[in-house]
């Protein structure tokens, strides 16, 4: 199966895996954001500051 280039998970010029499917993101995504969620409802957030941080570890 061909998938996009930006559906793709590269490290180090590597895919990583690129057989999940389109509900599979979805449903990783949502997980996340479920985290995000809970995680801001325990007080546990970012300063903007603290948030740019982590972005740029990226």
């Amino acid at each position: 199966m061909l998938m996009a280039p930006e559906t793709q998970t590269i490290t180090n010029n590597t895919i990583i895996n690129n057989s999940y499917s389109e509900q599979d993101a979805i449903q990783a995504l949502y997980t996340e954001l479920q985290k995000g969620i809970q995680s801001m409802r325990n007080g546990e957030a970012y300063t903007i500051e603290e948030a740019w941080e982590e972005i740029d570890k990226i």
